[in-house]
């Protein structure tokens, strides 16, 4: 029997080396920066933070409806934060507090140059002030991980975690702009099943990343149960010879709409949910077709 030896590691060890390990993953751990959000004063009543992400949407998409605003608002930070909870979760084994006063935001700028053109844009930075974590089988050792007592009671935590945090964000910006709680966590439910696809891509495990996300997205009860949001395959054929497959890649389906088509472009999502299901595999599969073209030049 073959006895493996697990390195224990701090939880800002872990912290450093995921955002080495991962594209698009922007994580830290320490003391909240000046200039920077927790997630808890997102949800007071008049959040600065709250108002100038949302003027940055509208910035960002002109004539974007204020629904759009929120949905654009709701989809990003989930977005930021569950890719960073699914690579602790994937990649490390563990999952750390999501008290709402554990969590913070920092933008940060992203310059970049297309053919002679440039440019910045604006991104978040998911900040950990907390060590407190738990885990069932990590990667590497925690120090001082909470033991649970299986890899489904894991699982199970990191839902509940999930639901607490947003259900307050959620609540407030029903009050303040009347997006329906159910369009809001739909939006949630998507920004999870894209994150665990991405890292899980990364990662080598894409299958189980998925059926990791299904498992937390279709739990019933859960009010990030839809029965949209999933994902779906698409495959590239050999025009000449239909029976070679020449690339297939899944992408995640989307349950909840960013309202993108309320801006003045008045176009909507290559996997927007209100998209004929065949308008959307034919987009993604020119989509495809143009990255497989690249990759063999």
């Amino acid at each position: 029997m073959t006895t493996t030896t697990v390195t224990p590691a701090s939880f800002a060890d872990c912290i450093n080396e995921l955002g080495n390990r991962f594209d698009g993953l922007k994580v830290s751990y320490g003391t909240q920066p000046e200039h920077s959000c927790r997630f808890d004063e997102m949800i007071t009543e008049h959040s600065e933070w709250r108002t100038a992400l949302m003027r940055h949407e509208a910035g960002r998409c002109p004539g974007l409806d204020p629904k759009g605003q929120v949905a654009f608002l709701v989809g990003d930070t989930a977005h930021y934060l569950l890719t960073a909870i699914a690579a602790l979760y994937l990649g490390e084994g563990i999952v750390p507090s999501l008290a709402s006063d554990n969590l913070a935001f920092m933008k940060y700028d992203v310059h970049w140059e297309e053919n002679g053109a440039s440019g910045t844009y604006q991104l978040l930075e998911v900040r950990l002030l907390g060590s407190d974590c738990w885990a069932y089988a990590p990667r590497t050792l925690i120090n001082h991980a909470i033991p649970v007592s299986s890899q489904a009671d894991l699982q199970d935590l990191l839902r509940r975690q999930i639901e607490r945090l947003f259900q307050p964000l959620i609540e407030r910006l029903y009050q303040l702009h009347r997006l329906s709680k159910a369009a809001q966590w739909r939006l949630v439910a998507d920004a999870l099943a894209v994150a665990f696809l991405n890292i899980g891509r990364q990662s080598g495990v894409e299958e189980h990343a998925r059926e990791e996300a299904l498992a937390l997205i279709k739990h019933p009860g859960s009010p990030l149960f839809n029965r949209q949001t999933g994902f779906f395959e698409i495959t590239l054929k050999d025009k000449r010879s239909p029976e070679n497959v020449l690339a297939r890649q899944h992408f995640r389906a989307r349950g909840g709409c960013c309202r993108y088509y309320t801006s003045d472009a008045a176009n909507y999502c290559s996997t927007c949910v209100l998209l004929p299901k065949e308008e959307r595999d034919k987009r993604l599969s020119h989509y495809l077709e143009h990255q497989y073209n690249a990759q063999s030049a």
